[in-house]
């Protein structure tokens, strides 16, 4: 099942951004002292002005979607969906559970769109993510990202 996120959610939310971070690809976000004021305050930013959707399994959380809606920083006036965080539990892997979540999160932001909210919504993945083909599924590459390492 997914669903939105709601106040209840606050601690789960942090355990699975504990859990991204951790498995990211680049090393600085390993191991993450968090703000917990901070942290309560940015997911509740992402409630009234974006989204987080849970995915659970037998009442169990074991995925989320976080996104939020943010201005262009050259064209302020154009508004955009962007995802943050798309996780799902390695337990969860190999289920539809991720791409439950992606569904909703198309679905939401397609009715952005069409209320003039947003211009466009963006999804991000990284190396490590599953090849879901998006452009097959409607997606268009835009850019991407580089760290560099030396």
């Amino acid at each position: 099942m997914i669903r939105r996120a709601g106040i209840g959610d606050y601690e789960v939310i942090m355990e699975m951004m504990i859990n991204f971070a951790n498995a990211a690809p680049f090393s600085a976000f390993h191991n993450p002292q968090y703000n917990v004021n901070y942290i309560t305050n940015l997911i509740t930013g992402f409630m009234k002005k974006g989204v987080i959707l849970i995915a659970e399994k037998d009442d169990k959380p074991l995925g989320m979607l976080v996104a939020g809606i943010s201005p262009d920083p050259w064209l302020p006036h154009v508004q955009i969906l962007r995802e943050y965080a798309w996780w799902v539990e390695p337990e969860a892997r190999n289920t539809t559970l991720g791409y439950k979540l992606l569904v909703e999160y198309v679905k939401f932001g397609k009715k952005l769109k069409e209320k003039g909210i947003i211009e466009a919504f963006t999804l991000t993945n990284m190396v490590e993510s599953p090849d879901f083909d998006l452009q097959k599924r409607g997606w268009r590459e835009v850019e991407t990202n580089y760290v560099y390492e030396g």
